[in-house]
């Protein structure tokens, strides 16, 4: 039942996914034809976003990963491209608790740590989809709250596991990085005038 229920979140963040980008090449193209382009867009607009960052290198390279949308994108674009790398990165750390929960050598305290950090993980890649949902029907202050949910739902999966030099905090470091790209695109979003 859990690989339906994953397998169905997939499927509906694609549909979603793809309306978007539909939605954005429509807009796009009447935006051409009419003149009304006022924001730039694709590797203009990624450089000035990034220019915000701490982390400016990965913010390019992550806004850039898109190699049909990128070039085009606009900022709800550049939120839900930075959006889908972070539920990616949400994915290879299910997978990596996956494999550790069953490493029998661990000790059980450390063991119920990851099965705990695996419940987060689900939230935080919950709360990822329900940002994305936020920002498809114009709700960035929605989507504010829940990229900072996922953001405390990370952090409580850290406490979950003793030590801090394991796969799961490297992992979970590139996650909040990845979630501030996020929240730097969606607070431009809502405030352009800030580029």
């Amino acid at each position: 039942m859990e690989l339906f229920a994953k397998f169905f979140s997939v499927l509906v963040l694609c549909v979603a996914i793809m309306a978007h980008q539909v939605v954005a090449l429509n807009l796009l193209s009447g935006d051409l034809i009419h003149g009304k382009e006022t924001l730039p867009r694709g590797n203009t607009l990624i450089n000035k976003v990034c220019a915000k960052s701490s982390t400016r290198d990965l913010c390019i390279e992550v806004l850039s990963s898109d190699p049909l949308t990128s070039p085009i994108a606009d900022l709800t674009d550049l939120a839900i491209i930075s959006l889908r790398v972070a539920a990616k990165n949400a994915s290879g750390i299910l997978t990596d608790t996956k494999v550790l929960i069953d490493d029998a050598s661990l000790d059980p305290d450390v063991q119920q740590g990851l099965a705990d950090c695996k419940a987060n993980i689900l939230d935080a890649a919950s709360q990822l989809e329900d940002t994305i949902a936020s920002l498809l029907t114009g709700l960035q202050d929605d989507a504010q709250r829940w990229l900072k949910a996922a953001l405390a739902t990370i952090d409580t999966c850290d406490v979950s596991i003793p030590g801090d030099d394991d796969i799961l905090f490297v992992e979970s470091t590139v996650f909040r990085k990845l979630c501030n790209i996020a929240i730097i695109v969606t607070k431009l979003l809502a405030n352009p005038d800030r580029l």
